[in-house]
């Protein structure tokens, strides 16, 4: 009997032990719910921030679908734990359910009326790859445009060659040639920039001012059938980060780089950080043009370089304009491609007298970027 006592007695240490160490690790989790949910919140209300006044909250906006995974991830967990802590997510996705809902939208397609209605696309060609066009071997970005019915085509990185043997401005002109009207404002020297192929008249163009080497924006007055529609090009300031430094973070990614986490942020802080502020000015600048536009319909379109939930973004936005893809787009709608960048970065947004429909980004890795079109129908 003695000896009997002392082996339960025995038993008895490692089972308060197991029961201490499940309730520490039961609120561990519960911590790191609170603390991924309580960023969500944060992460949801990035936009508002200036990043000239705080660049954290820029990183949250740029982080935003990763921590929406980590709290469904959280939200999964305590469902099938069946406890009640699932409210903690729950109750931070009701916070920010309309960011995450103009992030991730779910509209099924529809039928595009007969009247009233013109395509729309945004692309940047990336130079047209570099490649020449010809009839035997087509280039496919340009064959693409010219297959795709857009009524009205803003290209960025536009590019086009003076020698004969790559791709001119004649032979694309040529193969576009369904686009009667076409606007090309030029961003450095040379043959480069920013492009607005239309069926439309361009009743006038031009570029507006603000400071970059290499981006830019340009305003044009198209003619629709009597109405006056604007349209606003973009190519905002690029991150400028190398095909070197791509490959580090590609790497990192993969978990193949051979340096730690804090030399790889260094040098991404140090290139994100200068072009989320530079954004934020020439997004004042080209909400300031929005602010004294006076025409029938506006359209704002283009590589932003900044995601749905940026302040460059929300600030040419506006209390005014709608986002064509998060009112009638499908998914995430990633739009830039390369080196586990997955993020949509390329734009439409119009006025509300105007009504998105089918907005779609095309898969087709040709450029860096994916394609985007939608219908707009002009109410």
């Amino acid at each position: 009997m003695k000896g009997k006592s002392k082996k339960t007695k025995g038993e008895a240490v490692p089972r308060a032990n197991r029961s201490l160490l499940r309730r520490f690790i039961g609120s561990t989790v519960v911590l790191l719910n609170v603390l991924a949910a309580l960023t969500l919140i944060a992460a949801s209300i990035s936009d508002m921030i200036s990043p000239e006044h705080f660049i954290g909250f820029a990183y949250l906006g740029l982080a935003y679908p990763f921590i929406c995974v980590l709290n469904v991830g959280f939200l999964l967990y305590w469902v099938f734990a069946k406890r009640w802590f699932v409210f903690i997510s729950l109750f931070a996705f009701l916070v920010s359910w309309q960011p995450t809902k103009n992030y991730f939208p779910l509209h099924p397609s529809v039928a595009i009326p007969d009247s009233n209605v013109i395509k729309v696309l945004t692309y940047n060609v990336m130079g047209f790859a570099y490649a020449d066009h010809s009839e035997s071997s087509p280039n496919r970005i340009v064959r693409y445009i010219a297959e795709s019915d857009a009524d009205i085509v803003c290209m960025q990185e536009y590019f086009v060659s003076r020698s004969s043997n790559k791709l001119t401005a004649q032979k694309l002109n040529a193969a576009l040639s369904m686009y009667a009207y076409r606007s090309v404002v030029r961003l450095k020297g040379f043959d480069w920039g920013l492009a607005l192929y239309s069926k439309y008249p361009i009743l006038q163009s031009r570029r507006i001012p603000y400071p970059s080497r290499d981006n830019g924006s340009s305003i044009h007055q198209i003619d629709v059938n009597g109405k006056i529609v604007t349209v606003i090009n973009n190519h905002l300031e690029s991150f400028k980060l190398t095909s070197e430094d791509k490959s580090r973070y590609s790497e990192f990614i993969s978990g193949t780089a051979p340096e730690n986490f804090a030399g790889l942020s260094g040098t991404m802080h140090q290139k994100l950080g200068s072009a989320f502020r530079i954004r934020a000015r020439q997004a004042e600048i080209i909400a300031e043009e929005i602010r004294r536009t006076h025409s029938d319909y506006i359209i704002v379109c283009g590589d932003f370089n900044d995601t749905p939930l940026s302040y460059a973004h929300r600030t040419i936005q506006g209390p005014v304009l709608q986002d064509a893809y998060a009112e009638s787009g499908w998914g995430p709608g990633a739009t830039y491609n390369q080196n586990y960048f997955r993020f949509r970065i390329d734009h439409i947004l119009h006025s509300p007298n105007m009504e998105a429909m089918n907005c779609t980004v095309d898969k087709l890795k040709y450029s860096d970027h994916y394609p985007v079109w939608c219908y707009l129908k002009l109410n």
